[in-house]
């Protein structure tokens, strides 16, 4: 009988990525670019929460104002969250304006209105309109006008007002609705010059930046272990396991198989006198 020779062993060929994989690798990087803006975005909540407050108010940079009018006005503010799971008391909570008047020997005032009695007080009043007050991107626009009716602080309609030299402070919690925000010499004279900041204490703000650190890092790590398991390649074989017999090599290719070497017989241990399978010699009978 002719032993059947065997073919050559070869290593299987690495298995290419397959739809399952490039979906991971998809779902991957769409979890992860958003998961990062989360991160940074609680990281740049927390850091303010945490280290850039000052009497328990986050203050905006100090700007300086001038206007060769008779008030400095912001553009209407409008308050509104927008979202029922988060009130404007826990949006902004307190608010706060400080305002210095950087001409000495001048009282200021600072007010806030509703902006139809705002207006109506203001409208015939030459003014700078301030764009994005608090944010660092100041636009200053000036309405040509007159001298107002009296001092802003003969008037009943300011929601609230402060007024005196020097540094002057205004708390405010805010309400739903359209507001304006003033400043004015406390004579109603022209040419107010002033330093100002506004801020709020924000009691939101450390759980909002919690939440979106915890957010991020979720999808952060949900989109890596994608990306992981899209990227790794399945182990290759390398052979048997330890312990196995000398037979079964423990690298390269198994050895070609051949029959078993014929045995001599005359050597084999049960045809050796006294071997393990040996019988009693059977005496050849008597010849007569």
């Amino acid at each position: 009988m002719t032993a059947t020779p065997q073919p050559p062993w070869a290593p299987a060929p690495a298995p290419r990525m397959g739809a399952g994989r490039i979906v991971a690798l998809v779902c991957g990087i769409l979890l992860l670019l958003p998961g990062l803006a989360l991160l940074a975005g609680g990281g740049v909540l927390i850091w303010a929460d945490l280290a850039n407050r000052s009497d328990g108010f986050v203050y905006s940079e100090t700007d300086d104002f001038t206007t060769d009018g008779y008030a400095l006005v912001s553009e209407r503010i409008d308050l509104a969250t927008d979202a029922d799971w988060l009130p404007l008391s826990a949006a902004l909570g307190t608010a706060r304006a400080e305002v210095t008047s950087t001409d000495p020997g001048t009282d200021v005032f600072v007010g806030i209105a509703p902006a139809a009695e705002g207006a109506a007080y203001l409208g015939d009043v030459e003014r700078s309109v301030i764009d994005d007050l608090g944010t660092g991107a100041i636009d200053e626009v000036t309405v040509p006008g007159g001298a107002p009716s009296g001092p802003p602080g003969d008037e009943d309609f300011w929601s609230a007002q402060a007024s005196g030299p020097g540094t002057q402070q205004l708390d405010w919690e805010p309400e739903e609705g359209d507001w304006l925000f003033v400043v004015m010499n406390a004579d109603g004279s022209a040419g107010v010059s002033i330093d100002a900041r506004v801020g709020a204490t924000v009691p939101a703000l450390g759980g909002l930046g919690w939440g979106l650190l915890g957010s991020g890092a979720f999808f952060t790590l949900l989109g890596a272990l994608l990306l992981v398991i899209a990227i790794r390649r399945p182990a290759r074989y390398t052979g048997p396991p330890r312990g196995l017999p000398a037979a079964y090599p423990s690298a390269g290719p198994p050895p070609p198989w051949a029959p078993p070497a014929p045995q001599d017989r005359t050597t084999a241990a049960d045809a050796q006198p006294g071997g393990a399978t040996a019988g009693p010699v059977p005496r050849r009978p008597e010849q007569p």
